[in-house]
């Protein structure tokens, strides 16, 4: 079980430093990683300088392949079967939706700063042009007002194909 909690705060720790590296770079700021958040505590992920926070959330193409990545990382076998349905964006918008009702429910109620929600796409086959369609038909969850609580910002981040180089694209 401590494995499991290491590789889990290793894996935050490198997705919001990844994260602030660029978004650093590209809003000219400088914030900082302070600490893990607690969830104990009702705080995000990652709690960092200047009064913000880093909500995290994977995004795959499918169940088998979200097993295959967290099992090939503990050292386990998957023993799902392959599914070769790609889903990536209808997996993204369910799973902010799945954080909004989280936030609306008070999870991360201890923290009162700017949450920024970080989507990770983790889809080997997912190109750069895909990312930018989606984000130009994405219907903002803001626009219906279903929830009192929002994040401060939605962003998505995709390993591109054309360098390698992680990516990142506001949202919301």
């Amino acid at each position: 079980m401590n494995d499991l909690k290491n590789l889990k705060e290793t894996h935050e720790v490198a997705a919001c430093q990844r994260f602030l590296s660029i978004y650093n770079e590209a809003q000219n700021s400088d914030i900082k990683i302070i600490r893990l958040g607690d969830p104990n505590k009702k705080e995000p992920d990652c709690i960092c300088s200047n009064n913000f926070a880093i909500e995290l959330v994977g995004t795959y193409d499918n169940q088998y392949q979200a097993e295959k990545i967290w099992n090939g990382a503990r050292g386990k076998n998957t023993t799902k079967q392959p599914d070769y349905l790609l889903l990536t964006f209808d997996n993204l918008q369910n799973e902010i939706g799945k954080k909004l009702q989280k936030l609306e429910a008070g999870n991360y109620g201890s923290f009162f700063g700017k949450i920024i929600l970080v989507c990770n796409l983790h889809s080997p086959l997912l190109q750069d042009k895909e990312v930018e369609q989606y984000t130009k038909i994405h219907v903002s969850f803001r626009s219906d007002n279903y929830f009192k609580k929002y994040f401060h910002e939605i962003y998505v981040s995709w390993k591109s194909e054309v360098d390698g180089n992680w990516k990142i694209k506001k949202l919301e």
